[in-house]
């Protein structure tokens, strides 16, 4: 088997409905060895009874496994023990695949002989755009756009993105899979799976390339498309950070390195400044530093009172 399509899912069996028949309509050569396997988070809609009946009138060979440990990284983990092919390909329930993705994301490997192949992610709204959610806050819904050249990717900054990325299976029995401390759980905006296990795959020395026309759609969740939906996805994210920060040369108070105090400070400043000069509207992107800062803070301190009780 050439391709594995892996899909986890928790709660969306209509959105996933959508996104199994845009894989049904894949234009692949005829005698293109593939297959995709659906990864049901603890659903508790009728995800399984429609995946069934879609299995039965599907001409991709689809399959269904349940994962009950709770989170996005275990559900990919799980993919990646069920799936059949040398070549891994992910992708989420809210998203609409272009008919050219599956074999296009297939001869970039053929072509550059890489170990990961990342796809661009576009977003397809059903709502209104808000005037404050600019363009630099795309990213925070999964868009992904770096360019329209194909191009190796060299940091973490440029990191593949869960709807749309592929990995050689190889890559997972050298470097392990997605860390389950991180990435969403359930309704958890925790996020960060993706960059971490992208810098033990750059750190390994493997290569992936950007193919810009292996192109999906997002589609965008009305209740993200809120401020707080934007502070809280910062938040967690210095939280995770924080609860895994250790640098013994820094002076610390409860577990907090001490130089974190000025840095959160100087962030409420500009934050503060921004909004009273340019408007609450133009603020928001200053607004969530200051939620990261906190989220570290606390995320170190809570570290420090965890280790405190195992000690004791």
């Amino acid at each position: 088997m050439q391709l594995s399509v892996i899909v986890p899912t928790y709660n969306r069996s209509a959105s996933l409905t959508k996104t199994l028949e845009c894989l049904q309509r894949q234009v692949v050569p005829s005698n293109f060895d593939w297959e995709v396997v659906v990864v049901d988070n603890n659903s508790q809609d009728d995800t399984e009874l429609r995946v069934d009946a879609l299995a039965r009138r599907l001409k991709v060979p689809l399959r269904y496994v349940r994962e009950t440990s709770q989170g996005a990284s275990y559900a990919r983990n799980r993919g990646i023990a069920e799936a059949r092919a040398n070549i891994l390909a992910f992708t989420d329930d809210d998203v609409r695949p272009d008919p050219d993705w599956v074999r296009l994301l297939y001869s970039t490997f053929e072509k550059y002989s890489c170990d990961a192949v990342a796809g661009k992610i576009e977003l397809e709204w059903h709502c209104l755009r808000p005037k404050w959610l600019t363009d630099d806050l795309l990213g925070f819904l999964a868009q992904i756009n770096y360019g329209s050249k194909e191009c190796v990717l060299l940091n973490e900054e440029t990191s593949p993105f869960g709807p749309n990325m592929a990995f050689k299976r190889s890559v997972f029995e050298h470097i392990g899979g997605f860390d389950t401390g991180l990435g969403p759980k359930g309704k958890s905006l925790s996020r960060g799976e993706e960059p971490e296990l992208f810098h033990r795959f750059l750190s390994a020395g493997l290569r992936a390339i950007y193919q810009p026309k292996a192109l999906v759609y997002h589609v965008v969740d009305v209740r993200q498309v809120r401020k707080s939906f934007f502070r809280s996805v910062h938040f967690l994210a210095g939280k995770d950070r924080g609860s895994r920060l250790v640098n013994s040369r820094a002076k610390e108070l409860l577990g907090v390195p001490l130089y974190l105090v000025p840095q959160l400070g100087r962030s409420l400043v500009i934050f503060l400044y921004t909004a009273m000069t340019a408007g609450y509207r133009y603020s928001l992107r200053k607004e969530m530093t200051a939620w990261y800062f906190f989220g570290l803070i606390l995320g170190c301190n809570e570290r420090y009172r965890s280790v405190r009780r195992v000690v004791s």
